[in-house]
């Protein structure tokens, strides 16, 4: 067949030439018969010396006709992407059919999608980078964890979750002096960058309140939110503590509670009481608020179970929350390894992938 018949004329070599796209015809033996001149500026070449005809070796993106020649055995529609020159085409191979339905040709068009591919590269790295400064930040805020183990006072052991890579969770046993033990949970809203900044301010913020005021839980967690406040963070950020301070005196645990709506369980000879308690989050909405500060008396053997409300909020197969009714059945019971026996039994029950963090801290007084 002619070449005037597989274009049908000057009109459509016009039109062709008018588009930015990069185009060629190439005829049934896959010789090229026509280029426009978006791809004559590209190659820089005439028609009859841009590819080498049946040139298999593909030297480059835009000589590569194994496409075309497989276009025209099959008649199937192609699109694949090639790299020329640091710019990379999506490129769609079509046959040319006849009035009779005959493959008489193909016709290839290379469309320009460096940019797209350029921002998709830049997010995959970017993604990446943010992926490796997660990791870093989860490193550092593990770090930050209280140790495993005895003191003199008490032992202390922990479950410690994460719903993503960093968490919204936190806690801390702090000893002030050789008579008390300062012990607190916090849970900042979210589970990111921000979450994760409130919570190494939170830690490093007391551990270096000054012992007279750890040893009050009333005036630390006021000093706490007020220098929080001092942040200017934006309102929705906000965490709510449990905050208690034992002495070895007179093993007394006093606490105060700032909005913290998962009270600790005390547990003595199989009998669980919650540690209640009432306050605000602390927050920039709320200034100059009063915790009210309680008081319990710790025996030897005495249990505690300090938690998050991942745990408590925990779904079945059937979205049921395990809460804090059946947290504190699991906490009555005599099991050897109790925190164990608590993590297994929640593994059991949760039915899909975690929503909120999970956290709780064991602590048997000695």
């Amino acid at each position: 067949m002619k070449d005037s018949d597989i274009l049908s004329g000057q009109m459509d070599i016009k039109l062709l030439d008018t588009m930015s796209d990069l185009i060629r015809v190439v005829d049934e033996n896959n010789e090229v018969i026509f280029v426009n001149e978006a791809m004559r500026r590209v190659q820089g070449m005439d028609i009859g010396l841009l590819c080498p005809a049946g040139d298999d070796g593909n030297p480059n993106g835009l000589c590569d006709f194994r496409m075309t020649a497989r276009c025209l055995a099959s008649g199937e529609n192609i699109q694949r992407e090639v790299l020329f020159e640091d710019k990379y085409y999506s490129v769609k191979t079509n046959p040319i059919r006849s009035s009779k339905g005959k493959i008489v040709g193909a016709i290839e068009v290379f469309r320009d999608k460096s940019m797209e591919k350029n921002l998709q590269v830049e997010l995959i790295e970017k993604n990446r980078s943010l992926i490796e400064e997660q990791m870093a930040a989860a490193n550092i805020q593990q770090a930050l964890l209280p140790r495993r183990g005895y003191t003199e006072k008490m032992h202390m052991d922990f479950f410690y979750r994460p719903a993503e890579v960093l968490s919204g969770d936190f806690f801390d046993l702090l000893e002030v002096d050789e008579h008390h033990t300062v012990i607190y949970i916090a849970d900042t809203v979210g589970h990111g960058f921000a979450s994760s900044m409130v919570n190494m301010f939170i830690s490093q913020t007391m551990r270096n309140l000054d012992p007279e005021i750890l040893i009050d839980p009333t005036v630390a967690i006021v000093e706490l939110g007020e220098r929080f406040r001092d942040l200017h963070l934006p309102e929705t950020i906000y965490f709510t503590m449990f905050l208690g301070v034992y002495c070895d005196t007179d093993r007394s645990f006093t606490y105060v509670n700032a909005g913290h709506d998962c009270p600790p369980l005390l547990k003595r000879k199989n009998r669980v009481r919650l540690l209640l308690n009432s306050g605000f989050p602390v927050s920039r909405l709320v200034q100059g608020t009063f915790y009210e500060c309680r008081k319990a008396y710790l025996k030897r053997g005495d249990e505690l179970l300090f938690y998050t409300d991942g745990i408590t909020e925990c779904r079945d197969q059937k979205q049921r929350q395990f809460g804090v009714e059946a947290l504190r059945e699991l906490f009555s019971g005599d099991e050897p390894s109790m925190l164990e026996h608590i993590v297994h039994t929640l593994e059991d029950y949760i039915h899909q992938d975690i929503v909120d963090d999970m956290s709780c801290v064991y602590i048997r007084m000695i």
